[in-house]
């Protein structure tokens, strides 16, 4: 993500995000409509993609308290990571975090729950801990962290603490194979399930975006916000 600007990265997750509801539909009409009717049921109430009032209002109401945390500590990344350390997320400042979390297929910012060996490796390189399970952590690094990178990630770790779907370890990693290239070769062999699970992974990922950038145009100097984010805001991250 740190290579791309928030502008082509809104424009790549959304188209991802419609292939994915197109895949949805056309796997629900052509497999389970005449198979399996209760079971197209439960994967029609559970499709997190389909438009909600209830949840627009809570995404509205979520964003506007997101608004108001980011106002009250004027940006401070400071303070944004201590804000994410007292609502039971641990927050690592880490030297040269975005190399080293390439070693191990992660990006800086909020990192899911793990279990088996993608936790044991997380554990092991970061913690020396060969343990097969973690937590949600919130790992940046130790020196300056961009802003409206970080937002970004607060923005995902505010929803994912409000019970949103998406961050859970198979949505997430079904997002960090797609977001590798071959997308559509991807999408094409996965079940409904995991379409759906990839579906709300990257529907979090356009809403945080989304929120930088109408964020940046709000508030104050937004001309040189918005500059920044579309010349590839979180490179230096």
């Amino acid at each position: 993500m740190g290579i791309l600007s928030f502008a082509k990265l809104f424009k790549k997750t959304s188209l991802f995000f419609l292939r994915c509801q197109e895949q949805v539909i056309t796997m629900q009409l052509s497999f389970y409509v005449n198979k399996n009717k209760k079971h197209l049921k439960r994967i029609s109430n559970g499709c997190s993609i389909t438009v909600s009032a209830d949840i627009n209002t809570k995404k509205d109401t979520l964003n506007a308290e997101i608004k108001n945390i980011l106002k009250q500590y004027k940006n401070d990344t400071s303070k944004i990571l201590e804000y994410i350390a007292k609502h039971n997320t641990k927050v690592y400042r880490l030297h040269n975090a975005k190399k080293v979390l390439e070693t191990i297929g992660e990006e800086p910012g909020l990192i899911p729950e793990y279990k088996g060996w993608r936790a044991f490796v997380l554990n092991t390189v970061l913690f020396k801990k060969p343990v097969f399970k973690s937590e949600p952590m919130f790992i940046v690094d130790d020196k300056d962290v961009d802003i409206y990178y970080l937002i970004q990630q607060f923005h995902r770790w505010y929803f994912m603490k409000n019970n949103f779907e998406g961050f859970d370890s198979k949505s997430q990693i079904l997002l960090k194979a797609v977001n590798k290239g071959n997308e559509d070769a991807i999408i094409a062999k996965l079940k409904p399930d995991d379409i759906i699970s990839l579906s709300n992974a990257i529907a979090r990922d356009v809403e945080s975006i989304s929120f930088v950038e109408q964020y940046a145009r709000e508030t104050a100097g937004s001309k040189k916000a918005l500059e920044k984010i579309k010349n590839g805001a979180g490179a230096s991250i």
